[in-house]
């Protein structure tokens, strides 16, 4: 989680806070500093699961 957000420019709180589900929403400035840290698409982290 430190180093995802020392490459992304995350602060490590908001890392964790995702990491550990405890976030209800999340900026798209950080879903691209994420995708940026792990070098990855928005398809790779997020999964749509209806109710």
């Amino acid at each position: 989680m430190a180093e995802v957000a020392r490459i992304g420019g995350l602060n490590h709180v908001t890392v964790f806070r995702i990491y550990h589900d405890k976030t209800k929403t999340i900026e798209l400035e950080t879903i691209n500093k994420l995708c940026y840290a792990l070098d990855c698409r928005i398809q790779d982290i997020f999964e749509y699961i209806p109710d």
